[in-house]
């Protein structure tokens, strides 16, 4: 692979602009490697660097979905993963920009969500 394409990515996957931060933080929840995270997705680990430099998907619900299946479409993805990945990603850079905004009230929703149910 390409050595600018890896480094490209590896410089996305920390900007949620990217669609490598959502596949960044779906890979790490599910403990995938690269080429877990391809298969899955049902492309290879070449294909997967170029997907992961498309814009993410928009946030509102029409737009999220016109994205996914565009991105979906041209690389030949599973939609359901490029879906929960491209979600995932949102909720999580949400929950980091509200811990950033307020720290104090996001440790207690972390608490609360490592709370186990009675």
């Amino acid at each position: 692979m390409n050595e600018s394409v890896v480094r490209l990515t590896k410089r996305a996957a920390v900007d949620p602009y990217f669609l490598a931060f959502a596949l960044a933080e779906y890979a790490a929840a599910g403990n995938l490697d690269d080429a877990a995270l391809a298969a899955a997705l049902g492309t290879t680990p070449d294909v997967l660097a170029h997907i992961r430099l498309c814009p993410a998907p928009r946030a509102d619900a029409e737009g999220f979905g016109a994205d996914v299946e565009r991105v979906a479409t041209k690389f030949g993805l599973n939609r359901d993963v490029l879906t929960a990945a491209a979600r995932q990603g949102q909720v999580i850079a949400e929950m980091r920009a509200a811990a950033e905004r307020n720290p104090e009230a996001a440790g207690k929703l972390l608490a609360a969500r490592d709370r186990k149910p009675s």
